[in-house]
């Protein structure tokens, strides 16, 4: 999982500047569960990118300067019962 993250971190930070937030996503329980979290995550003004890891239950999020984390943790459990909790925060 570090070596997937650092591979996205490299790629991104060499792309434009920004934030990527690793995020723990409780609740995920079949393959619809990353479907629905991504697209409430995508849905928060200046996320970049974003994909959702039902395996390990976590979501990556590249996003403009601008965003917090805040903005992001509201927006999963929008997508039904599920919860975030950051675990990792970079800055580019």
């Amino acid at each position: 999982m570090r070596r997937i993250l650092l591979i996205l971190f490299t790629f991104f930070s060499l792309s434009f500047a920004g934030k990527v937030f690793v995020i723990d996503v409780e609740g995920m329980t079949c393959k619809m569960c990353p479907i629905a979290v991504k697209k409430a995550i995508s849905q928060v003004e200046g996320v970049r990118w974003v994909n959702v890891y039902l395996k390990n239950n976590v979501a990556v999020v590249v996003t403009e300067d601008r965003v917090n984390e805040r903005d992001i943790l509201e927006a999963i459990p929008k997508a039904g019962s599920y919860k975030g909790k950051l675990i990792g925060k970079y800055k580019f």
